[in-house]
This record gives C-alpha cells, structure tokens and sequence, in this order.
C-alpha cells in the first residue's frame, strides 16, 4: 500500500498536505490501479497540451470533452481509436486519462473489484506465446476480468506480429466486449493499410468501425508531459 507521503495524487489532491496518516482515496485508487495493470509510474496526472502551432488542438479538445464525460462514456459502452504515424504524441498518455478519469469518478462508491484495465498488446501477445509451455498468471488474470472490466485499453495494436491463434484471441476479446455493450480503447502507431495488414479485415472492422477515430498528426512529445 502506498503512503501518504509517497502519495501520486498530490500534484491534482486539494487536501494534500493536510492529509492524515491514512487517506481512503488514495488506498481505494491504489487498489484499483493495481487490478487496472497500471504501474506506479503511469499514475500520476499527465498534463496533456498539443503542439504551440495549434496541430492537435480540435482533436485534444475532443478527447477532453469525452474525459469530462467519462461516466456517461463508459455507460453507454463508446469505443475510441486513437493512432498516429508519429510516435510519443500523446496515445497511451491519453488512454491512460481515460483510466484515470473513470477510477476518480467512481473511486467512492467503487467496490476493489477490476472495474478499469490497462493491456499492452505487444506484452500481451509475448505472454501468450510463453503460456503454451508455462502458464502465465498474467493471461489468466485478464482472461478473468478483460469481460468484465467496465473499460479496456488495448495499447499499441498491431506493433508485434502475431501467429493466427493469438490473433483470434484478440479478435475474440474485441468482438465480446463489443457484444456486450463494453467501452473499450485503442491505440496505434500503424497507418490504415498497415493496421488493416497486421490484423486482418475482421479484427481491423471490429476496431475502427465501432468506435471513434481520432489521428493525432503532431511531433513526438515524449519527455515534455509532466508526469
């Protein structure tokens, strides 16, 4: 459990400072962000900012609003596909926030159950291969929870090549979650024609034609968000 004073809400926490020496919100998140997959490290708030020349502007404001909204788009089971043929401009930070977003808004009424989980494909695809030989505590937790979670992020589709088993796999995490109404996120760093190649027509339709499609065009920001 983390302590107050290693405590990674404190940049964006109106009570920090002021904190007792247990705090509810900062032990209900850390449970929740360990049943999500994310690491300490990715939790602290990103502030997320386009390009100074105004490339990305509409898009992030786009995103924000959706975040702003975050109760209302995981209810109504909404999609996002987020991808560029840049990298570091700000996909998995952004699909991180949409975690984020979600775990603060329900947090307070929030069993610790997996209510939000974050799966990086190309791991993801790397696990599987060794579970034939070794079973991988990390595909049976998400085989366990990846169709309950209220929201998935599904990160860097399409990076790493895969064997038609675990391509089928994938496709069938993306067509249940889309059978049952689930919100879940995309990122890529693959064009169209190279997303379409590396997944096939039936995962490719699965993804972009049930969700919103959002390129983000600007420069490789890694290093400038605030983390």
């Amino acid at each position: 459990m983390v302590e107050v004073k290693d405590c990674w809400l404190k940049d964006t926490c109106l009570r920090y400072g002021n904190c007792e020496s247990f705090c509810m919100k900062l032990f209900k998140l850390d449970q929740l962000y360990e049943k999500a997959l994310v690491p300490l490290n990715l939790r602290k708030h990103v502030n997320l900012r386009p390009d100074g020349n105004g490339t990305d502007r509409e898009e992030f404001k786009q995103l924000k609003s959706f975040t702003d909204n975050i109760e209302e788009f995981v209810n109504s089971g909404k999609c996002l596909y987020i991808h560029s043929n840049t990298t570091g401009n700000g996909k998995t930070s952004w699909a991180l926030r949409f975690i984020e977003a979600y775990l603060n808004a329900i947090w307070w009424r929030s069993d610790l159950k997996c209510r939000a989980l974050y799966i990086s494909v190309p791991r993801f695809i790397l696990a599987l291969k060794e579970n034939i030989s070794t079973p991988s505590s990390y595909i049976e937790y998400i085989n366990s929870n990846v169709f309950e979670a209220d929201l998935v992020v599904l990160d860097e589709v399409g990076i790493k090549t895969a064997t038609t088993f675990e391509m089928e796999h994938l496709l069938n995490i993306v067509n249940q979650r889309v059978e049952l109404g689930k919100s879940t996120i995309y990122t890529s760093n693959l064009a169209d024609s190279e997303l379409k190649e590396k997944l096939g027509s039936r995962l490719y339709s699965r993804i972009v034609n049930y969700s919103y499609n959002i390129e983000l065009c600007g420069i490789d920001k890694r290093g400038l968000f605030d983390r």
